[in-house]
């Protein structure tokens, strides 16, 4: 069995990715109890701006998984 170099790296960076935007959804939710309108607008920026990370962060998993997975269309090398 050999092991893909490039899977290696996309799951650490995947790991890395998780473990920012878990830190970045706990900050959000401390501040979202805030009355400060400003505060409250920020928020939600951030927010926004979380929810399209996580987006990403599934996409470039699909693609690494697409990408080291033979399609069902293709015949296989043997």
């Amino acid at each position: 069995m050999t092991t893909n170099e490039g899977s290696t790296t996309m799951a650490t960076q995947a790991e890395s990715s998780s473990k920012h935007l878990g830190a970045a959804r706990a900050l959000l939710d401390e501040i979202g109890s805030s009355s400060d309108p400003q505060v409250m607008a920020t928020a939600a920026v951030a927010h926004a701006t979380l929810v399209l990370a996580e987006q990403v962060a599934v996409a470039r998993v699909v693609m690494a998984t697409d990408s080291i997975t033979p399609a069902a269309h293709q015949p296989s090398a043997q």
